[in-house]
């Protein structure tokens, strides 16, 4: 059994399975699906903390039998909320992405944001970086010129990415898998046009 990083769940095999990625189908739609940057998602986090910190230190300051301390420090916490979820939110936030409970769809983006995968927020610039053709050779490269789908090595080899740019997919390796023409074809659910310029594709070396 193989665990995807998004959704935690465990599965006999995954969409993409490689030193860098290991991610489910389900994830790999859904993330698409979302198209949202991750800073939504953080924010829909923090709010959670916000209402719970609140509720709990309320009740701790009206409550008659709680010790004086607790009350005020219940008290400082509803002077100061900002300043204390903040302080308190990075930690929390790492308790409940660790929890493989949290399925929901923030939990997912965060872990999506946190491996690489999803921009925090709308990139500046959309298209392929300038060095995308070196990117592109060095995760051919660290897939051993090998299609991660169906194992194929002898094929024209493109490198596909999992969150699509888009739908605010990032360029870095953990969003990058190498997929030959016809899995490539298969993802993006069409026919590449013939001569259709995948920017610069490699063919494997003869060996």
């Amino acid at each position: 059994m193989v665990t995807c990083k998004i959704c935690l769940n465990k599965f006999q095999t995954l969409r993409f399975k490689s030193k860098r990625v290991c991610i489910c189908g389900r994830c790999t739609n859904a993330l698409n699906k979302y198209k949202e940057v991750a800073e939504g998602s953080y924010n829909a986090a923090r709010e959670l903390l916000l209402i719970g910190m609140l509720r709990r230190a309320t009740i701790d300051a009206n409550l008659p039998t709680a010790p004086l301390w607790k009350q005020q420090k219940a008290e400082y916490i509803l002077g100061n909320i900002d300043i204390e979820v903040d302080r308190v939110l990075s930690s929390w936030i790492n308790k409940l992405v660790a929890d493989e409970s949290n399925k929901t769809k923030i939990f997912k983006i965060i872990r999506a944001n946190r491996r690489g995968l999803l921009h925090m927020d709308r990139p500046h610039r959309w298209g392929y970086p300038k060095n995308w053709k070196d990117v592109a050779h060095n995760i051919r490269m660290l897939d051993n010129f090998t299609c991660v789908s169906c194992s194929e090595s002898s094929d024209e080899l493109h490198v596909h990415h999992i969150v699509y740019v888009s739908n605010f997919g990032t360029h870095q390796a953990t969003n990058l898998v190498t997929l030959c023409r016809i899995c490539h074809k298969k993802e993006h659910k069409r026919i590449f046009d013939f001569g259709e310029n995948m920017l610069s594709p490699d063919i494997p070396p003869e060996i």
